[in-house]
């Protein structure tokens, strides 16, 4: 673009004057897209604080004047994205999510985005077929770890508790010593009745983040199913010590308050 300008320019001076203006044109060109440049890195690494701090509206403020600057910068972007999703103005997420994928229609990071604003608006549907796509796009390990489990959650939401189950395991494939993975597994094969391979997974999590309240709740309430009360009060008072109230509750509903 800059290189562009300046051979127009030099079109419409004369020969003698030639060399010397374009150098001056181009140390001024030069500095004028540092200090955008910099405008730009300034703009972005505020925005990224502000959505780490949860403001969101400020970051969306300074995502959208960072695109002013480079419209087509898919961090932007994917910050913009972020901003009204976590905002639940679902609304101006699905504008910016489309802007995107118009411009990106093979990037998989828009198709998750996409995905997760379909999901949380209920259409759980299009969810999975946004997801599937984002699959279909080749994404890296990382990128393919939180479309399966986006899909996932996207298949429990409609009772779909063997694809659910399908998805986890290819994501536990990718990311072996992810703990919401083990936990969320967990869950989905404690509603297919697969009671031992839920303590199993739990069990897994618990090592993985030893301070979960909720996951030892989850591993007592497998325990009752498996009839080994004393293994699942264990997990309740160590819950309810962790500060999960309704594992205090069952305390005092299936363990004697003891």
């Amino acid at each position: 673009m800059i290189g562009n300008l300046v051979k127009h320019i030099i079109q419409q001076i004369p020969l003698a004057m030639g060399n010397r203006f374009t150098r001056i044109l181009l140390l001024l060109l030069i500095s004028s897209h540092s200090i955008a440049q910099t405008s730009f890195n300034e703009l972005v690494s505020s925005a990224n604080l502000n959505l780490k701090e949860r403001n969101y509206k400020a970051a969306a403020d300074q995502f959208k004047k960072a695109l002013e600057i480079q419209p087509d910068d898919t961090v932007a972007l994917q910050g913009v994205i972020k901003c009204y999703t976590l905002s639940e103005d679902y609304k101006n997420a699905q504008r910016y999510a489309d802007i995107a994928l118009g411009k990106f229609p093979t990037y998989p990071e828009f198709h998750l985005l996409q995905g997760i604003i379909y999901n949380l608006k209920g259409n759980h549907e299009e969810a999975i077929s946004a997801f599937s796509h984002a699959l279909e796009l080749k994404p890296s390990n990382r990128t393919s770890v939180q479309i399966l489990m986006n899909r996932a959650s996207a298949e429990i939401r409609l009772d779909n508790f063997t694809d659910a189950l399908a998805d986890y395991n290819a994501a536990m494939e990718l990311d072996p010593r992810n703990t919401s993975i083990y936990t969320y597994r967990g869950l989905v094969n404690f509603r297919l009745g697969f009671y031992i391979d839920a303590v199993n997974d739990y069990t897994n999590a618990i090592d993985l983040e030893p301070n979960s309240a909720l996951t030892y709740y989850n591993r007592g309430m497998t325990y009752l199913k498996l009839s080994e009360k004393q293994k699942a009060c264990a997990d309740f008072h160590m819950a309810c010590k962790l500060g999960d109230m309704n594992a205090c509750k069952m305390i005092l509903t299936e363990c004697g308050g003891r």
